[in-house]
């Protein structure tokens, strides 16, 4: 066994031993129970770092003899492995039993590590109240009492390594809140001297109500009379309007119907003026189109004989080849305007 790696694991045995335990069943049973003894005899302290570092070391060696032994099993010869079962029965007996003791031997530390962790995240946790302490609303009695609260809270050994920062966020956290009391004291008495103006507003306005009030009962009862007397004039001056806007409506009638009857004889007569410009326009168009009819035919002949001369020419300059010379111009495209299918 390496010297290095034996100061790291519970003692032990040589190789030759060691086969000889696994070769057995139960053979790492006394092996595993002088580790288990010597674990055992151990008396953990987690009071000190040194004592923690033991522990944590304790089951380092345990975790590093599981190795070991566990890498004795692996390098059996061939002829030992044919106890394979026994082998790896004995192997994963001892793994388990060594993972359990080590567990074993670890659990004051991680006890106490858990229970560290809970007491830290305690005091920081009431840091973190101390120092984002509000009051349950903006009363200045609120204030009052949470500021007494806090100048309560005593920074002593309760805080243990967070002594030092507990006293500086107290001093903060009231400085806070007594700026804040007084930004509350200072909103309050503005909001009773609002309170105080608005109820003084209040009785002004009802006393300028009642007699707006007076004013507009006295304007009203003139005001019937003056409708009064304006509504027997209207109803005169209405009378006299009737009379004569039916003279006026009885007139615009007779002017209205002797207007229509002219609209009425002039749109005729424009009607008759455009029947006779659309006729006109018609046998303009239709002598227009003829003459154009009769200038295309004479094109298209003209065109047509062009052709048919082209042709003829082009024919009769090979008709002195025969049938097939003109046969062989045509598929030669030498006759113009004639293409031959091919």
């Amino acid at each position: 066994m390496d010297t290095a790696e034996a100061s790291t694991a519970v003692a032990i045995p040589e190789r030759t031993e060691l086969v000889a335990m696994f070769k057995s069943e139960g053979g790492l049973d006394p092996l595993i129970s002088r580790i288990e003894a010597e674990v055992r005899s151990h008396v953990p302290d987690v009071s000190t770092k040194k004592g923690r570092d033991a522990i944590a070391s304790l089951a380092y060696k345990v975790a590093r003899s599981k190795t070991m032994l566990d890498d004795a099993g692996k390098t059996l010869t061939e002829e030992q492995r044919r106890q394979i079962n026994v082998v790896d029965a004995a192997r994963r007996s001892m793994r388990d039993r060594l993972d359990a003791l080590k567990d074993e031997a670890r659990k004051p530390l991680d006890d106490w590590e858990a229970a560290e962790q809970e007491r830290v995240a305690a005091i920081k946790a009431r840091l973190v109240r101390l120092r984002d302490a509000v009051p349950p609303d903006d009363s200045p009695d609120a204030f009052a009492a949470l500021i007494a609260r806090v100048e309560a809270t005593q920074i002593d050994d309760s805080w243990q390594e967070f002594t030092a920062e507990a006293a500086p966020v107290k001093d903060a956290t009231l400085a806070r809140l007594r700026d804040a009391a007084e930004l509350a004291r200072l909103r309050a008495e503005a909001a009773a001297r609002a309170e105080a103006d608005r109820l003084a507003a209040e009785v002004a306005a009802e006393a300028q109500r009642k007699a707006e009030q007076e004013r507009r009962e006295a304007e009203r009862k003139a005001q019937i009379d003056r409708d009064k007397a304006e509504a027997a004039e209207r109803a005169a001056r209405e009378a006299e309007a009737r009379a004569r806007a039916e003279a006026e409506r009885q007139a615009k009638e007779a002017a209205d119907r002797e207007a229509a009857l002219q609209r009425q004889l002039a749109e005729a007569k424009a009607r008759e003026e455009a029947a006779a410009q659309a006729e006109r326009d018609r046998i303009a168009e239709a002598a227009r189109a003829e003459e154009e009819a009769r200038a295309k035919r004479a094109a298209d002949a003209a065109h047509r004989a062009r052709i048919q001369g082209a042709i003829a020419d082009a024919l009769e300059s090979y008709m002195q080849m025969g049938a097939m010379g003109v046969a062989d111009a045509i598929i030669g495209g030498a006759i113009p305007h004639v293409r031959a299918a091919l």
